[in-house]
């Protein structure tokens, strides 16, 4: 496996591959890779020669959030990507976002949802990953649809700017007792986890009712809610929209999706289920 940190060798190498006539799917990373990660890449190798980057962004954290010890482990991520068979690691150094004077900014999708409470977070998501874009310039790229909101956010940049590459959204991978895969999931230990799988329970109970027939999204959202609290979770929102993030407030639909994030302890969670 190719290591690359320069910015510059990693452009050089994109665009000498690509004389190849060859495709580059792309699967942007923070590390401290897991099951869902694996799958990300596993659907990216499908499409093309494989490029993951690892790079705990500063930019989308805001003050009071986890940075300075969000869960590194350079070298497993290694050995997970070698048993892959990914060919290239872009490991960028951090002058990747030093000075950066330049954001990418969508007011209206960003200050719903996740957006309203954290505030800066999705101005750093985009900035990145245009940055990262523009240097390993992919054809394709893949994310997550546990942060569907920022799936739904970076397919729009895409589109609006009209980049040359596919943004491929990919199931969320989830552990034995429901929740979803995510680095932060090593800060619950065993009792935590038991405790935190009745987040996805009472969203999977909520879409339930939903398929029984109740079609109201303040009924539906509000047994959510009272769950939830009844658990022993803080709530910062359970909410139902279409898939395009434009909300509703009359019927909910077929296709429509809830979005939720929770605390619990000192953990944030944030799941969503659609509504089949």
């Amino acid at each position: 496996m190719k290591i690359i940190t320069e910015i510059a060798e990693m452009k050089e190498f994109s665009r000498n591959f690509k004389k190849s006539e060859k495709k580059i799917s792309f699967v942007p990373t923070m590390g401290k890779l897991h099951k869902g990660h694996v799958r990300l890449i596993e659907s990216a190798k499908r499409y093309g020669e494989t490029i993951v980057s690892i790079f705990i962004n500063p930019l989308q954290f805001g003050r009071g959030e986890d940075f300075d010890k969000y869960p590194k482990d350079i070298e497993g991520d290694e050995k997970i990507l070698l048993d892959l068979d990914v060919p290239v690691l872009f490991y960028p150094e951090s002058n990747i976002v030093k000075n950066t004077d330049t954001f990418i900014v969508n007011p209206e999708y960003s200050k719903k949802l996740e957006g309203l409470f954290r505030s800066s977070h999705f101005q750093g998501v985009l900035t990145i990953v245009m940055k990262l874009f523009c240097v390993v310039e992919p054809d394709f790229a893949f994310f997550g649809l546990k942060d569907y909101q920022q799936y739904v956010l970076i397919k729009k940049m895409a589109e609006d700017f009209f980049l040359n590459v596919k943004i491929i959204p990919v199931e969320t991978v989830r552990e034995e007792s429901g929740i979803a895969m995510s680095s932060r999931n090593i800060y619950l230990d065993g009792a935590g986890k038991e405790a935190a799988s009745a987040f996805y329970k009472i969203l999977s109970s909520t879409a339930d009712l939903f398929k029984k027939g109740e079609k109201s999204p303040e009924k539906l959202t509000g047994f959510a809610v009272k769950e939830l609290i009844k658990n022993g979770f803080k709530v910062d929102y359970v909410e139902i929209t279409d898939p395009a993030l434009n909300r509703k407030y009359q019927n909910t639909e077929k296709g429509d999706i809830i979005l939720a994030a929770i605390r619990y302890k000192e953990v944030r969670l944030i799941d969503n289920v659609f509504l089949i």
